[in-house]
């Protein structure tokens, strides 16, 4: 399991948290617990837009040690973040499409929420759309 010897406190992840987002020019940030939820939404402009993203996890329902649980869940969100903002600085992938699931749309839910129920259903019985066809025919 990840970050399972974690003893990084919240309140120190979710610093960190705050600062990064505003260090690539985030406009607010909240944290919200409202067990077994943990997680924060942020306020990020890109051209000219600015995106409302939402990450929340679950602390799980058998956990024996909840505050251990959210001290990892926490670590995980950094650190989910944190390669989601280097990975858009480097140029090597583009900030929506890695955030996609997280963005808040009109009703208040995220672009996640929308498509998962359906995802399933989309995609079933057509395997052979998931991947490309044979090299020869990527590369003709």
């Amino acid at each position: 399991m990840a970050y399972e010897t974690t003893k990084v406190p919240v309140v120190q992840s979710q610093s960190e948290i705050r600062r990064m987002l505003m260090k690539y020019g985030g406009t607010g940030v909240a944290f919200i617990s409202q067990p077994p939820m943990e997680g924060f939404e942020g306020m990020i402009p890109i051209d000219g837009i600015t995106y409302k993203i939402r990450i929340a996890a679950s602390v799980p329902e058998n956990s024996k040690d909840v505050d251990y649980e959210t001290r990892r869940i926490w670590r995980v969100l950094y650190w989910h973040l944190k390669s989601v903002f280097e990975s858009a600085a480097t140029g090597v992938l583009e900030f929506r499409e890695m955030m996609l699931p997280y963005i808040v749309v009109r009703d208040n839910r995220t672009i996640g929420q929308h498509i998962l129920p359906e995802l399933k259903k989309a995609v079933e019985g057509r395997p052979e759309r998931l991947l490309p066809g044979p090299a020869e025919e990527i590369n003709a």
